[in-house]
């Protein structure tokens, strides 16, 4: 399935190159490789074992520059693992784990009026470190994961203090066959934005979101009675939206509204809403993000009610660099989001970087997955990870 997904995501790229071919195009590109060792206390999620491992990740990062202020920017790597004492765990290759991921932003001015944001991305993983790395609501025995994101949306100036922006956006899960968390999600959406001040932003727009399910077979491992496939829920959202730009590189954003779940058992209404704060600049990042909104479930296909606290934090200085990360989240079934706890968890990470040279650094990393709740489950999703990793990245060519 990876090699699928990754091999049509690699496709966009020609395609939208074509519209111009005439046009003066410019590519930097910067190959990469990683060589990493760590240790994983909870290899399976099963509360089982752990064991070290060995990595080696090669990638290769391009920037795409051309007429229309056009800019693209592609990011792949691929890695392939190994633990030290593989015959003790049930992995699907033996003795090897592989991961990949590919991910594709563009930019393009389409016409006078019109501006294309795309945003793209999949990952595969059966390595420890990769599928920890995720950010998910683990589960017990999970081993391997795919993961596919797609963001696009077209804004049309309709004056120079009003624009109305299209957008489609789509999300999938799949953790092998007849899993009955295999589905997807499909986003179309619209809304009208006009600028009241210099600073200020506001915006008004309609979601639609349609929930589908793989489905399992009867008498699998996963699903004994099987689970549905096809559309299994809609959700219908009327939204209300506030941008500030608190400086010239960072915005805050509010955006919430109602949303009407039909198509299971009973029709649900439940509030939506998010709040984030986004700063960039040459040297750092910033992200916090509060959000109540619905997702497709890492444990069953279709729609849960998600409640997501994260906070994010990148350096770089000279010859050090820090990132630091957590999150805290919850999942529960639209019906129950406000009767029962639901499945709670969270994630830290952080990692520091001594640079040698502009191309060549060694980093430290360490991450850390558990749950908050349901002492039963608790005690096999508790995940810590240590890595060292020798990086090489070329800087220019």
């Amino acid at each position: 399935m990876s090699a699928t997904k990754l091999a049509l995501l690699a496709a966009v790229v020609p395609l939208l190159g074509a519209g111009s071919a005439g046009a003066k195009v410019y590519i930097e590109w910067r190959p990469r490789v990683s060589l990493m060792g760590g240790f994983d206390d909870n290899v399976e999620l099963n509360g089982k074992g752990g064991d070290g491992f060995g990595q080696a990740v090669p990638g290769i990062k391009l920037d795409i520059f051309g007429d229309h202020d056009l800019h693209m920017d592609v990011d792949c790597q691929a890695g392939i693992a190994r633990l030290a004492r593989p015959e003790e765990f049930d992995l699907s290759s033996g003795a090897f784990a592989t991961n990949e991921t590919c991910g594709l932003g563009t930019r393009v001015k389409l016409s006078t009026r019109d501006k294309l944001q795309l945003r793209t991305s999949a990952t595969y993983a059966e390595d420890p470190f990769a599928i920890a790395g995720l950010g998910l609501l683990l589960r017990p025995g999970q081993t391997r994961i795919f993961v596919g994101k797609f963001q696009g949306m077209v804004e049309h100036a309709l004056t120079g203090h009003s624009h109305f922006d299209y957008g489609f956006d789509a999300q999938a899960l799949a953790f092998g066959a007849n899993d009955p968390g295999n589905g997807y999600v499909l986003a179309p959406q619209a809304r009208y934005a006009w600028k009241t001040s210099a600073r200020s932003t506001w915006d008004i727009g309609v979601r639609e979101q349609l929930f589908f399910g793989v489905g399992a077979d009867p008498g699998s491992k996963f699903a004994p009675d099987g689970s549905p496939g096809g559309l299994l829920d809609q959700a219908h959202s009327a939204l209300l939206g506030y941008i500030y730009a608190l400086t010239p590189w960072a915005n805050l954003t509010l955006r919430g509204g109602a949303t009407l779940v039909t198509g299971g058992v009973s029709d649900v209404v439940m509030p939506t809403a998010r709040i984030g704060i986004e700063s960039y600049t040459p040297d750092d990042m910033f992200s916090f993000t509060v959000a109540h909104d619905l997702m497709i479930g890492p444990t069953t296909a279709g729609p849960v009610v998600a409640d997501v606290l994260e906070l994010g934090w990148i350096r770089d200085w000279e010859h050090f660099a820090v990132h630091l990360g957590t999150g805290v989240y919850r999942n529960i079934g639209v019906d129950k989001a406000y009767v029962a706890a639901g499945a709670v968890g969270y994630t830290a990470d952080a990692s520091a970087a001594w640079k040698f040279t502009r191309d060549l650094r060694l980093e430290f990393a360490a991450l850390r997955d558990a749950r908050l709740n349901d002492l039963g489950v608790a005690q096999q999703v508790d995940r810590d990870v240590l890595q060292l990793r020798f990086v090489w990245e070329k800087a220019r060519f």
